[in-house]
C-alpha cells in the first residue's frame, strides 16, 4: 500500500472516531453514500479516494476539508524524513560527512540545541546536500545508511 493513501485513511479514521461515529453510524447519516465497508477500505489504504468523496466525508465529519489534508500531507511528509545519529556520524570520516557535520551544526545553532544526538534530516536537506556534495541523492543516502534512521 502506498504510504499516501495509509496517510489518508489514518486521518480520516481518526476524525470519524474523535466525532464518535461508527463505520455503521457514517452510512447511515450519509443515507447510504458512504458504505461501511468502503469507508474501511479507505481507512486502511486498500481504496483509493476521490477527491469528492474526501470533501464529502470531511463534510460529514464537520471538519474542513483543506485542514485535514494538511494535517495529511504533514505526516505523509514526516514519512520521507529519516533522523541522523549525530554520534555516529563523526566515525564516518567522509568528505560528505564533514559537509553534512557542518549542515547539523548550524541547523542546531539555529535551534538552540546544541546537546541533541540526532536531527531529522528531510527531502528538501537531501537535495541542497547532495547537491552541495555533487552526488545524487540516493547516492548520498546510501553513503549515510550507517547513521539514518527512521523516526519512530
Amino acid at each position: 500500500m502506498d504510504p499516501l493513501s495509509i496517510a489518508i485513511g489514518s486521518a480520516l479514521r481518526r476524525v470519524r472516531r474523535s466525532r464518535g461515529l461508527t463505520l455503521r453510524a457514517v452510512a447511515e447519516i450519509s443515507g447510504g453514500e458512504y458504505k461501511a465497508t468502503s469507508v474501511a477500505g479507505y481507512e486502511r489504504g486498500e481504496r483509493s479516494i476521490t477527491v469528492e468523496r474526501f470533501c464529502g466525508l470531511c463534510d460529514l465529519y464537520r471538519i474542513p476539508p483543506e485542514q485535514l489534508l494538511g494535517e495529511i500531507v504533514r505526516s505523509w511528509r514526516r514519512s520521507d524524513e529519516r533522523m541522523i545519529d549525530l554520534g555516529a556520524l563523526d566515525e564516518l570520516g567522509s568528505d560528505e560527512a564533514s559537509l553534512i557535520s557542518g549542515f547539523v551544526q548550524q541547523v542546531l545553532a539555529l535551534r538552540r540545541d546544541p546537546d541533541a544526538t540526532e536531527i531529522s534530516l528531510r527531502t528538501g536537506d537531501l537535495q541542497v546536500l547532495a547537491t552541495a556534495s555533487g552526488k545524487k541523492p540516493e547516492e548520498l543516502l546510501k553513503l549515510l545508511d550507517p547513521v539514518l534512521r527512521k523516526p519512530e
